[in-house]
């Protein structure tokens, strides 16, 4: 199995790019209000904006969960599940996606919406997983601090699969100075690299999971040797929502650049701009659900960390001086932090030295 036979990031990519070129000269439109885009936030996770004589910017992001949800269905569906709890975790997962991108740039989420698509409304009569999927939006909001003031909920028949759901959103935060504006400007040689622990596969590589699960006996509900929980519920382990300790390490000490790794996996270390080698010198050994699903995949050690996250779910460019602090705030939130690496002159390049694995653009 490869993640690109389901998913090919060489048809997505171009398209993105195609995009940025196309939609370049609506830039300066909103200027006609005083309004003016940060040009140094497009093509990072999220963009900012500033307003006239204020001391901050806004910044906007929108995302989809993916498939997750799927597995979710699967289990609630089965006696030997739990039923549409599972369905709190997708809620916080999405959450998650839009506003984990929106603090790579700096910025504090202070509002976010969601968009639950139907392929037949009556998919929500008399169904807990909507109110297990709200409470799940409501936890994911409260621990952020943020608002959930509005959302959207359309029936796409003939688009979206009449059994299950598409589920997205959006937020907007605040960057406050706005010299906590982080886009990778001031990344410099000898910077470190620091991960912090994610709390399992978060919501990437989804499509490739599944295919796992779906060539084992018992599929999701296959057991998993090496913790004894069933392969589904491994997956469905909620999303790690960094935006508060991230905000406070903005705040108490200086950072250089913030990589969600989503997509591409361990690739986005080099998603800066500035042409740099990103070193991993020092990895950590991955959860066994990471083990678990590269044996069964069969997919090498370079195809696994281009698809999951492998145990790290944030990437910090930072100031050897700012190490400590980090350290001490990421503990402060009960996360793990690992030193991976520095940022060494050269190309643009991730190297993983213990694996011999390098990616390049």
């Amino acid at each position: 199995m490869k993640y690109k036979d389901f998913v090919d990031y060489s048809k997505l990519d171009p398209v993105k790019a195609a995009a940025i070129e196309k939609f370049s000269g609506t830039i300066s439109n909103p200027k006609r209000l005083g309004i003016k885009i940060a040009e140094g936030t497009i093509g990072e996770p999220a963009i900012a904006f500033e307003l006239p004589e204020q001391d901050f910017f806004l910044a906007f992001n929108v995302e989809g969960l993916g498939t997750k949800n799927l597995i979710a269905d699967a289990m609630c569906n089965d006696k030997r599940g739990k039923g549409a709890k599972y369905y709190e975790g997708v809620g916080i997962d999405n959450v998650a996606m839009s506003t984990n991108d929106l603090a790579a740039i700096g910025a504090d989420a202070i509002v976010y919406g969601d968009i639950i698509s139907s392929g037949n409304s009556a998919w929500f009569d008399g169904n807990d997983k909507i109110k297990f999927l709200f409470e799940g939006f409501r936890k994911a909001a409260d621990e952020i601090g943020m608002a959930i003031p509005c959302g959207e909920t359309p029936t796409l028949q003939g688009i979206v699969n009449p059994e299950t759901l598409d589920i997205a959103g959006a937020s907007v935060g605040i960057i406050q100075p706005k010299t906590r504006l982080v886009f990778g400007k001031d990344i410099s040689e000898g910077d470190l690299i620091i991960g912090l622990e994610s709390s399992g596969l978060h919501s990437n590589g989804i499509s490739l999971a599944r295919k796992v699960a779906e060539s084992l006996p018992d599929g999701y509900f296959f057991e998993i040797p090496e913790t004894g929980n069933f392969l589904g519920e491994e997956i469905l382990k909620p999303t790690r929502l960094y935006t508060r300790p991230l905000i406070e390490m903005l705040e108490k000490t200086e950072l250089h650049y913030l990589a969600p790794i989503t997509g591409h996996g361990w690739k986005k270390i080099m998603r800066a701009k500035k042409p740099f080698s990103y070193e991993i010198h020092s990895l950590p050994e991955p959860a066994g659900i990471f083990r678990f699903l590269q044996e069964k995949a069969k997919i090498s050690d370079e195809e696994a960390y281009s698809t999951w996250n492998m145990g790290i779910g944030y990437a910090i460019i930072a100031p050897e001086k700012s190490s400590e602090a980090i350290k001490k705030i990421a503990q402060k939130y009960k996360i793990n932090s690992f030193e991976l690496g520095s940022v060494c002159r050269g190309e643009k390049k991730v190297v993983i030295r213990q694996k011999k694995i390098v990616f390049q653009p």
